[in-house]
């Protein structure tokens, strides 16, 4: 089983502050849990080409690795393996838009066992716009709290 899920959030901050916060490092200041635990870090970050790290949200462990992170493009992108569970990528793209930035978030997931199929089954798209929104509204408080 395999899907793709995208979304859009704007955010009030210009492209080049709103990428950051949806790196490893950055996430930390706005997601609940997220403690990414490095395995590779090149040149001592975790935001860098071919960084591996893992993470442990929600009781499930993901590794991750690093495909880009490209400030003047406004681009990111992740592969994120959960074992024994889903594969997929995630790629985020910053631009301008309405004095702000709109951030889309893709996902690809595909399932590698019955239990991965129930967390891809369970991710419908209003599932996923419910989530991305959460994001948002996370993101304004941080954004709001300077």
């Amino acid at each position: 089983m395999h899907v793709e899920r995208s979304a859009v959030l704007h955010l009030p901050i210009p492209p080049q502050e709103a990428l950051p916060l949806f790196t490893p490092e950055g996430e930390r200041e706005w997601v609940a849990g997220w403690e990414p635990e490095p395995l590779h870090a090149p040149g001592g970050s975790l935001s860098n080409e071919g960084a591996v790290f893992r993470t442990a949200v929600g009781g499930e462990e993901t590794l991750w690795l690093v495909l880009e992170v490209d400030s003047a493009a406004g681009r990111a992108a992740y592969v994120r393996i959960t074992p024994g569970s889903r594969l997929g990528t995630v790629h985020v793209r910053c631009v301008p838009a309405d004095g702000g930035t709109d951030v889309t978030v893709r996902y690809r997931l595909t399932a590698l066992s019955p239990s991965g199929e129930s967390v891809i089954e369970a991710l419908t798209a209003e599932a996923f716009a419910t989530t991305i929104e959460g994001w948002r509204r996370d993101l304004e408080r941080l954004l709001a709290a300077g």
